[in-house]
């Protein structure tokens, strides 16, 4: 009877172990595979971190904007590379003081526009935002105004992989 009670006794040890051994190896599995998420999640959360810092960097490191409006000013053929067509032109519709219309003007309709318009009854101010307001951003603005000709231009600018484009005009000088 000893000996039955020690197999008995063996069995039911042996049979916890396997036992615990499973419920272990369950839980190890859980664990391992838990990890790999883990590690998933945690590849895609340095490659958003990656994309965030590249945009960052990226957001406001555009070309020299003076060297760029050189060029765009100088050369046509330059500058008709670096305009988003087609292209807003906010207008009066008639005269000055009517309806105010908006063309859309095409690649072939465009017209050479050389920029040199410095005398003394010009200013001319670049602003590096859309608000007219003096802060880093993607952006400029090239505002023309006659201070006694009733001029009033603004060229809008926006800076896509690192290079300026011209985006939207507008015109509503007298």
């Amino acid at each position: 009877m000893k000996i039955i009670s020690s197999i008995l006794v063996l069995s039911m040890f042996i049979s916890c172990n396997s036992l615990n051994d499973r419920a272990e190896s369950k839980y190890l599995n859980q664990i391992d595979s838990l990890h790999n998420e883990l590690k998933k999640s945690s590849n895609i959360i340095k490659t958003l971190q990656q994309e965030l810092a590249l945009n960052k960097t990226d957001k406001y490191s555009n070309e020299n904007f003076i060297r760029f409006f050189t060029n765009f000013m100088s050369d046509s053929t330059f500058q008709v590379s670096r305009i988003r067509f087609p292209i807003k032109n906010v207008t009066w519709l008639d005269d000055p003081g009517d309806a105010i219309d908006t063309l859309i003007i095409t690649k072939s309709e465009w017209k050479y526009e050389s920029f040199y318009i410095n005398t003394a009854f010009e200013r001319t101010q670049i602003y590096d935002n859309f608000d007219l307001k003096f802060q880093a951003t993607n952006e400029r603005v090239l505002h023309w105004y006659g201070v006694e000709t009733g001029g009033d231009a603004k060229y809008f600018f926006k800076g896509f992989y690192g290079k300026w484009y011209l985006v939207r005009m507008e015109n509503l000088g007298d």
